[in-house]
């Protein structure tokens, strides 16, 4: 477990932005964050080895923010702990590069950790452009064996108000009213220093994918509570950074996430079923992606490759 520097109490907020290849958004994130001037923040920037002048656009344009450059995109969760053991505020701001918090958006979520020394993280209504809820972005609840297969056998797409996922149109979730859930969004989330120091940072063996539930669920089960608050806005673009992988390399992530998570919180039977389930699903699914990659165009190029990551996944999951 890292260890956090020391607190300065001259700081109220550590902001930790993982970016890769995030140039055309950074730049409003950042600059968003420099329009709350009732807290003081300290804004970390942690670039995975972008290549499209992200790090020329944060020296040029941010000079008060503090970098750190990887040379290779080392992921969610390393990179997010690369900015928590430099940060030195009492709480710390997890923001994505395409999350845009509205003007106070900081300071309220200062103030609602303040209020309430039981609530180890909170975050805000996370909205599109047009202003409406990303109500896909709270789950509301931790996953289980059953969310798992409910969305790995597509029942939540065809049939969205069922009670076994975790669907947008099943939850008993009223986004205008503060709500204690078990899962918040990772895309911009408030976490108390202590909770760190109890529970401690990312678990680094998650690439991408899951690294904010484990986080979520490790700390519930030391006794925080997680809030959601209606009245922070931030606009979030959404899924930006993973747009940006190809889907062999989308698949092979979450289903290695998905797998690691079971195998750390469920019990060892539904753990196993879940590896059953997951081996049906990726046998039924291959014929589909060897085609696919073969389709002419920019389908096809999209996924190119896709059964090499599938058959890594079959081997994984049958060696254990």
């Amino acid at each position: 477990m890292s260890s956090l520097r020391p607190a300065d109490p001259d700081i109220d907020v550590t902001v930790c932005v993982v970016n890769w290849n995030g140039a055309r958004w950074l730049p409003d994130c950042l600059r968003a964050l420099g329009e709350d001037r009732a807290v003081r923040l300290e804004v970390i920037v942690v670039d995975n080895a972008s290549d499209d002048g992200s790090v020329k656009v944060v020296r040029e344009s941010f000079p008060a923010v503090k970098l750190i450059v990887n040379n290779e995109n080392a992921g969610y969760a390393k990179g997010n702990n690369q900015a928590i053991v430099r940060g030195r505020a009492r709480y710390f701001l997890l923001l994505n590069n395409d999350a845009v918090p509205e003007s106070g958006a900081v300071e309220r979520l200062v103030y609602f950790l303040d209020q309430r020394p039981k609530a180890g993280m909170v975050a805000g209504r996370l909205i599109n452009a047009d202003g409406s809820t990303q109500y896909t972005y709270y789950p509301v609840s931790l996953p289980s064996l059953a969310s798992m297969a409910a969305d790995l056998l597509w029942l939540n797409r065809l049939s969205p108000r069922n009670r076994i996922g975790r669907g947008a149109l099943a939850r008993q979730w009223d986004p205008e009213m503060p709500y204690r859930m078990e899962q918040l969004p990772g895309a911009c989330l408030m976490v108390r220093r202590e909770v760190f120091q109890d529970i401690g940072i990312f678990d680094e063996r998650y690439r991408f994918w899951y690294e904010d539930v484990d986080l979520c669920a490790r700390a519930r089960d030391a006794g925080w509570e997680l809030w959601y608050v209606p009245e922070v806005e931030i606009l979030h673009y959404g899924g930006e950074s993973s747009k940006l992988l190809g889907e062999a390399s989308r698949s092979l992530l979450r289903f290695q996430s998905m797998l690691r998570y079971a195998a750390q919180h469920f019990c060892r039977g539904h753990f196993l079923l879940l590896k059953s389930v997951v081996t049906f699903v990726l046998v039924v699914r291959l014929p589909g992606v060897m085609v696919a990659g073969l389709w002419p165009g920019a389908a096809g190029r999209r996924w190119k490759g896709a059964w090499r990551a599938y058959f890594q996944l079959l081997r994984e999951v049958v060696l254990g």
